[in-house]
């Protein structure tokens, strides 16, 4: 991948700043995209930008600047998302059913189309959007607004990689399982031990997967070795779902 110019949302922690890091090392010039612009600078680039993803006009100034200043786009991974809370169907506001579907797909919407001029010019490109396998099943980590917008997302790759294909841009999803990210290790050292044994007893694999395993799965789905997978699902989550 030497000389690809990539974007990576959700870049500050995570698995975003995991598959800026491998990007980088494959030899990519990574565009760092967050809202957390001071936890940005402890990275290795001066490619960073502030952004709320979730604004349109944002997005698109910012990927204007990212083309002026790198020539084009050739990779985009979207990792912005998350739950932030567990309540039933009956106790969701309308404000939070809102509020996690831009956290969870507005802000691919945004990227995707600022992105999409750049690569069709060029006849190339990939894009790989992060999901979770609540959008594949139920979840005990979340609520339906959250299984509905992850849901919806693969949705929403599944069809931009049939307009997409025929211009040479491939479009994939990554759905994980439970993931060992900052925030996570922080829960999981909170939890007693029966807690994480009934937390462990759900995935059959017997453990959380990694931030290194997830970013493997996606980098390989920005490769050229990965060009003829276009509108997958790609669960990686210690068959928590097998679909």
């Amino acid at each position: 991948m030497k000389g690809r110019v990539a974007i990576v949302t959700g870049a500050a922690n995570g698995i975003g700043r995991e598959v800026a890091s491998r990007l980088r090392e494959s030899g990519c010039e990574v565009a760092l995209l967050d809202k957390k612009i001071g936890e940005l600078r402890t990275q290795d680039s001066s490619l960073r930008w502030e952004v709320d993803v979730t604004n349109a006009s944002e997005v698109e100034q910012t990927f204007q600047d990212v083309i002026h200043k790198l020539g084009r786009i050739d990779i985009l991974v979207n990792t912005v998302g998350g739950t932030m809370h567990s309540k039933s169907v009956e106790s969701i506001e309308v404000s939070d059913w809102n509020a996690t579907f831009e956290l969870n797909l507005q802000h691919v919407f945004n990227c995707t189309r600022a992105a999409v001029p750049s690569m069709k010019e060029q006849g190339w490109g990939r894009i790989v959007n992060v999901s979770a396998v609540a959008g594949r099943t139920f979840t005990f980590f979340g609520g339906a607004d959250f299984t509905a917008a992850k849901a919806a997302l693969i949705g929403f790759t599944r069809q931009c990689a049939f307009e997409l294909a025929p211009f040479g841009i491939t479009m994939n999803v990554v759905a994980p399982g439970l993931t060992l990210t900052e925030r996570v290790e922080a829960m999981w050292a909170a939890y007693d031990e029966e807690k994480r044994k009934s937390i462990l007893e759900r995935i059959p694999i017997g453990r959380p997967s990694t931030m290194e395993e997830q970013a493997a799965t996606i980098c390989f789905l920005c490769s050229e070795q990965a060009s003829y997978i276009c509108g997958a699902t790609i669960d990686v989550n210690g068959a928590m779902f097998i679909g």
